[in-house]
């Protein structure tokens, strides 16, 4: 077998002929279906959960903006998936179209990947549908007390936090970590068991629960727009955004703790975090404020006046929390040093990558410069937001996974395609400009921050109607996470399936059930996996690595389509992207710009997966490529015109 084969292209014919092959899937779906697979995936993690974590650690209100540079990213890779999905609708989405067009080991490589982004994107929701679930039984105890007048003596049991939260993140307002995610075990089996019995049914359940969340986030819209304070949006200080400092805080004070007294209880050392802690963090404020006061002033942004207002305001705010006793003063000012160097590597990471290459101490000049009460973080915050958030924007690419499923693949996968995501930005944009405009961006709840601010300020105002507004906020939630995990479950089984037909992978995993044809090996072995990740993994670690993998995805979908419209220009396509030769590379400068604000942790978990599938590649795929046996088999045939060779 020679190197070239690994370079080997499959003809447009061959996937063509693939698609009449006795084990295709059925064509049943139509445009409306396929926009609410798209809307279904969409609408989920993203809207409901991470809108809080990138506006409060990342972004501020300038969520708003990230969600729009996420949108044109995609926007983008959505033109590029249109124009493949039509001239080649078979299953496999961007492995198929990289196998078209840039050869077996790439396609390879880019499958891998796409199954990274299916099963971490399905691990990352379902780490989080224990927190709505818990959400909405809190919601239904309350109103149940409010209209039955607290005469009820029984109430729906909650979800200890210990058992929705995986063992590496910390339980909400304490220093403790949680045991298992009980609930994202559980839901990914049930999933699983939905996709088995067939695509129809699948979309059907799709259907009903994306008319719920849509539903849903529409309230959220209209309702909230009432409890919009604008000042949330342009008023609040720079100086009250989360610091990175701040984030090291607990792992540093309990080392020091636990070095200057290793017989403490876990409950006391608890106890003695927290109430550090909030010295340190007062302590730190306070020095903070003064050394920002003072750069400002000497830039010429402050007058005089109004650096010193700005101290004495912080100092003035953290007065009661600040350092108490001798020995208080002594953990804090052997500690404050610790947290300037663990802040300065913060800051690096985030700026991403451009930040451990160094790029960052030539960039930090924009973030000063571009920070301000909407965009607190400056522009490597509205830029990392975007990056997260991105996570949100990964449902329109699975529907071109079905396009072999499509009844009229050639019109109704671009319809599918780019309705979803408009319909989708436009949504997401709304939703992060009531929840920042709610709820100052500090004090988001990152955890469930749709529900959690509607909650609270139905305690607030004592409001019947947003009591009721929580629990409808939660049940969406719910209904669109589910929708989210039914969808990208179907993808990823599919992606299985099609490199399983090219003896990429084994057989096995392109088994189609006799009776429901659906892939039910491959979403039973997947389910498995994804649901021992989803019980034990943090869900930014997981969103990260989504990330990281769908943005490489789509540079390479861009190339792709590129390519081949260089390559075959008199093929037939049923959707040309318009300006192709302009979006193209667009496309592929925008997407490889956000994947530099991601971590160096997800590049290495990136690189570390990649190898990975290199050594299976090698191992197995590439002896048992059906492509490379064809063409060997070419080789090692005679041609019919060729003489006899002679007696």
């Amino acid at each position: 077998m020679s190197w070239k084969h690994m370079f080997a292209r499959k003809d447009l014919e061959m996937l063509l002929a693939e698609m009449a092959g006795e084990h295709r899937l059925h064509r049943v779906l139509g445009p409306v279906a396929l926009t609410s697979l798209g809307v279904g995936c969409i609408v989920g993690a993203g809207i409901f959960v991470l809108t809080g974590v990138a506006a409060a650690d990342m972004a501020g209100p300038s969520i708003i903006v990230s969600f729009a540079v996420a949108g044109l990213a995609c926007a983008l890779a959505a033109l590029c998936y249109a124009e493949f999905a039509s001239l080649a609708p078979v299953a496999g989405s961007v492995y198929t179209y990289t196998y078209t067009t840039l050869g077996e080991i790439l396609a390879w490589i880019i499958g891998w990947d796409i199954i990274l982004e299916y099963s971490m994107g399905c691990a990352a929701v379902a780490s989080v549908w224990g927190n709505y679930f818990n959400e909405l039984l809190i919601a239904l105890n309350k109103l149940l007390d409010e209209w039955f007048g607290g005469a009820l003596t029984w109430q729906l049991p909650v979800i200890h936090p210990k058992f929705r939260t995986d063992p590496f993140t910390l339980l909400k307002d304490s220093t403790e970590h949680g045991m298992v995610n009980l609930p994202a075990f559980f839901v990914i089996v049930a999933i699983c068991a939905v996709l088995v019995l067939g695509i129809r049914e699948s979309a059907r359940t799709n259907a009903l629960l994306v008319i719920v969340k849509v539903s849903v986030v529409l309230f959220v819209v209209l309702i909230g727009l009432a409890f919009i304070q604008p000042a949330n949006w342009n008023a609040i200080p720079v100086t009250e955004r989360i610091l990175p400092q701040e984030r090291v805080m607990p792992k540093l004070i309990k080392k020091d703790l636990r070095e200057a007294d290793p017989t403490l209880s876990k409950e006391e050392l608890d106890r003695r975090t927290a109430e550090l802690q909030k010295r340190l963090r007062a302590s730190y404020r306070v020095e903070w404020a003064a050394a920002e006061a003072r750069r400002l002033r000497e830039e010429g942004r402050l007058t005089p006046k109004e650096a010193e207002g700005l101290t004495a305001e912080v100092r003035k705010k953290y007065a009661a929390d600040l350092p108490v006793t001798e020995a208080q003063r002594a953990a804090v000012e052997r500690l404050l040093p610790q947290v300037h160097q663990a802040g300065e590597n913060e800051e690096t990471a985030h700026w991403g990558l451009l930040g451990n290459l160094g790029l960052n101490r030539w960039l930090l000049p924009l973030d000063d410069a571009t920070r301000t009460p909407f965009t607190p973080y400056g522009i490597s915050g509205l830029m990392l937001g975007a990056s997260i958030v991105f996570f949100a924007f990964i449902g329109f690419d699975s529907i071109s996974t079905h396009s072999e499923e499509a009844r009229k693949p050639q019109r109704d996968v671009p319809i599918g395609i780019i309705t979803s995501l408009v319909v989708c930005t436009l949504l997401y944009i709304a939703v992060s400009a009531v929840i920042t405009g709610m709820v100052p961006y500090p004090q988001i709840d990152v955890h469930a921050p749709i529900a959690a601010a509607f909650t609270e300020r139905a305690e607030a105002e004592n409001s019947l109607v947003l009591k009721i507004s929580g629990a409808l906020i939660a049940a969406g939630g719910l209904a669109g996470m589910t929708s989210v995990l039914l969808v990208l479950f179907l993808s990823l089984a599919r992606v299985f399936m099609a490199m399983a037909r090219d003896g990429l992978l084994p057989k096995v995993f392109g088994k189609v059930h006799h009776r429901f044809h659906t892939p039910h090996v491959a979403t039973m072995i997947a389910g498995g996996v994804i649901a021992l990740v989803s019980a034990l993994t943090p869900i930014r670690e997981l969103a990260e690595m989504v990330n990281i993998g769908t943005l490489m995805a789509f540079s390479m979908v861009c190339a792709a389509v590129l390519i081949l419209r260089i390559q075959r220009p008199q093929v037939k396509r049923p959707f040309r992207c318009p300006a192709l030769f302009l979006v193209a590379p667009a496309g592929i400068v925008v997407n490889v710009i956000l994947m530099l604000f991601l971590p160096i942790e997800s590049w290495l978990r990136l690189s570390i997966w990649l190898v990975v599938g290199m050594v299976i590649y090698f191992a197995y795929s590439r002896r048992h490529s059906r492509l490379t046996q064809h063409l060997l088999h070419e080789i090692q045939t005679p041609r019919s015109d060729e003489p006899e060779p002679a007696c």
